[in-house]
C-alpha cells in the first residue's frame, strides 16, 4: 500500500459513516438476543430496533469493504516508526477485521440460524473497546503531541 499525506474525501466520509453505524448499532443492540430467540421460536419479534440494527449491520459490511478497497487503491498515511507505529497498524487492522466480522456473525446468527449470537455480542464489545482506544489515541495525538494526525481525518488531501 502506498503512503499518502492524508485521506481523500471519500475515505473520510466512509470513516465517519462507519463510526456512526458502529455506534448506532451498539446503542441499538439492546434486546437483540431476545429478538433472535423469539424469531427462532417462530414468535413475534418484540424488539423495536431489530430492523434498523440488522439493516445498519448489512450496510456496514458494504461500507467497510469499500473503505478497505479505497485504502488499498488510494493508500493511507504511513504509521509512525517503532512501537507506536506497530500499535497503530495492529489497531487499524483489528478495527477493520472486527467491523467486518461482527456484522457477518450477526447476519449468520439472524439469517442462517448459525450459533454465532454469543460471539457476535462478545466481539461487538471488543470492537467498541478497540474503537475507544482509537479515539483516545487520536485525542492524544491532537492534544498532547499536536502532530496533526487527527486533522487528517477531518480535512481531505
Amino acid at each position: 500500500m502506498k503512503a499518502t499525506a492524508g485521506y481523500s474525501a471519500a475515505q473520510i466520509a466512509l470513516h465517519w459513516l462507519i463510526a456512526g453505524g458502529v455506534l448506532f448499532n451498539y446503542v441499538m443492540s439492546d434486546g437483540m438476543g431476545r429478538a433472535l430467540h423469539q424469531a427462532r421460536a417462530g414468535q413475534e419479534v418484540t424488539a423495536a430496533g431489530v430492523a434498523p440494527h440488522v439493516l445498519v449491520g448489512m450496510v456496514l459490511v458494504v461500507l467497510v469493504i469499500a473503505r478497505i478497497g479505497l485504502r488499498l487503491w488510494r493508500g493511507a498515511p504511513a504509521a509512525g516508526p517503532g512501537l507506536r507505529g506497530l500499535v497503530a497498524r495492529v489497531t487499524h487492522g483489528l478495527l477493520y477485521l472486527l467491523i467486518l466480522l461482527v456484522p457477518v456473525l450477526g447476519a449468520l446468527a439472524w439469517f442462517a440460524g448459525a450459533p454465532t449470537g454469543g460471539p457476535h455480542g462478545a466481539l461487538s464489545n471488543l470492537l467498541v473497546l478497540v474503537a475507544a482506544a482509537h479515539v483516545l489515541a487520536a485525542l492524544w495525538h491532537h492534544l498532547v503531541l499536536k502532530d496533526g494526525a487527527m486533522r487528517r481525518m477531518l480535512r481531505p488531501r
